[in-house]
C-alpha cells in the first residue's frame, strides 16, 4: 500500500514548492503529481470548477445545486482543504445556520454527504475538453 506523502518528507510547504516549480500556483497537488507522472498539463482550480459546474450538477434539485456551487466556489478560492470531510458540518452551518436547517433544505445527512462526495469525484475525474 502506498505511504502518505507526509511520511516520506513531502509536507505542504514542499508540495507547494513543487507547484511553483512547474508554474502551476493555482493548481492542486493532484494536478501537480499528475503532471509529474503523466504528460498532462495541470489544471487551475478555476478550470476544474468551471467544468464541474457545466456538467457535474445535473440531476440535483435547485437547493442542493446551490449548496454544491457554494462548496465549489469555496474550493476555487480557498483550495483543497475546503473539500475535507470535516468541513462539511461547518459549510452547512455557514450556509444554513445548522445541520437541522440544512436537512430541511437539502434532505438527509446521507444525501448531503453523498452529494458532497460525488461532486468531488466529478471534480477530479474529468478533464475539461481542450
Amino acid at each position: 500500500m502506498p505511504r502518505p506523502l507526509t511520511e516520506i518528507d513531502y509536507d505542504r510547504e514542499r508540495l507547494g514548492d513543487m507547484r511553483h516549480l512547474i508554474d502551476a500556483p493555482h493548481s492542486d497537488i493532484f494536478d501537480v503529481l499528475t503532471y509529474i507522472r503523466f504528460p498532462l498539463a495541470p489544471l487551475a482550480r478555476s478550470e476544474r470548477v468551471q467544468a464541474t459546474k457545466a456538467t457535474g450538477l445535473d440531476g440535483y434539485e435547485d437547493e442542493m445545486r446551490a449548496f454544491l456551487e457554494h462548496v465549489l466556489n469555496g474550493y476555487e478560492t480557498q483550495g483543497i482543504r475546503e473539500l475535507e470531510p470535516q468541513r462539511l458540518a461547518d459549510l452547512l452551518r455557514i450556509r444554513y445556520g445548522g445541520v437541522n436547517d440544512a436537512k430541511r433544505a437539502l434532505g438527509s445527512v446521507a444525501d448531503i454527504r453523498g452529494a458532497f462526495i460525488d461532486i468531488q469525484k466529478h471534480l477530479f475525474s474529468h478533464r475539461p475538453a481542450a
